[in-house]
């Protein structure tokens, strides 16, 4: 199979790159703008996701069975200081490369997110319907109905908060944490914001479970537990034998204090009917953090 990942050179597109691209069954391609590609014995293409005519011919040249998008301006904060930006990036391209699938008949996976809800009543089944109160939200949410409008067979991957290891030069909350912990540095870690967090080769299993079945629709996957950001970061702490007691947890008043946004933030994915449909266990917290240990490069 002819495999097409679109942001392949970004924190989860390296390890679909490196999962999918391990079968002798797949001929893998992945695109890359400003970090580098890999040097992974997979094809690579320099791809500005807004140059249509680029997106264009690369289509013709590699004539995907599968396309898996992964690309977006997907930090909330850059997404509202460039709302021009992100529309583009992640609206408008999705079209294009909807409407790129559907001319050329391959399969879609857009990867989406848990900020198409509004963070009042999580953790949100697939069935759910959208309300979207970031920017970066809204342009996600958009860019699932272009899918849907573009092309005919596609799949919509709604996830959670995503952590492991990432390539230099790239950052993730739980390495990230781990350093600071390590020098001695606090961290103030949000109680009431609620997320389902799901290691990334966790993710990894559900995209590539999809590959090889026909899974139309909406999909969540992300970790079995729904839990606050500071049992989060405490339970990496734990883990990993560092000071607890560094991680401290801050209410509604400390982060409205520090000048963090007030409005609700109790996201989350339940996933119950998606691992149903895939046939997969479903890790929890526990397991992703045992599995984020084992993994662990040497320090």
């Amino acid at each position: 199979m002819r495999i097409l990942v679109i942001g392949a050179s970004g924190f989860i597109g390296r390890y679909v790159m490196r999962r999918i691209g391990a079968s002798p069954d797949h001929d893998v391609s992945g695109t890359y703008w400003a970090r580098p590609a890999a040097d992974d014995g997979n094809a690579w293409h320099q791809v500005e996701l807004t140059d249509t005519p680029t997106l264009e011919s690369l289509f013709e040249q590699v004539r995907p069975h599968l396309v898996i998008h992964l690309a977006a301006m997907a930090d909330v904060g850059t997404a509202e200081r460039e709302p021009e930006r992100a529309t583009a990036v992640n609206v408008a391209a999705t079209a294009t490369i909807g409407r790129l699938c559907e001319q050329h008949g391959s399969r879609l996976i857009f990867v989406s997110t848990e900020y198409v809800y509004d963070g009042e009543g999580g953790p949100y089944r697939e069935d759910r319907t959208p309300r979207p109160n970031t920017h970066y939200g809204r342009t996600k949410w958009e860019a699932e109905q272009e899918v849907a409008w573009e092309t005919e067979n596609w799949s919509i991957v709604r996830t959670s908060i995503v952590y492991g290891w990432p390539e230099p030069g790239q950052r993730n909350f739980a390495p990230w944490l781990i350093e600071n912990l390590r020098n001695g540095r606090p961290y103030l870690a949000p109680a009431d914001v609620m997320r389902t967090p799901v290691y990334v080769e966790h993710l990894v299993d559900g995209i590539a479970r999809m590959v090889g079945l026909d899974c139309p629709g909406i999909l969540h996957i992300a970790g079995r537990d729904w839990v606050s950001m500071y049992d989060f970061a405490a339970a990496i702490a734990n883990a990993f034998d560092l000071d607890a007691n560094l991680v401290q947890p801050a209410d509604a008043d400390t982060q409205a204090r520090a000048g963090a946004s007030t409005r609700p933030d109790r996201l989350g994915l339940d996933c119950r009917e998606t691992m149903r449909r895939l046939n997969l266990e479903h890790p929890g917290l526990a397991e992703g953090i045992a599995a984020l240990k084992a993994d662990a490069p040497s320090f």
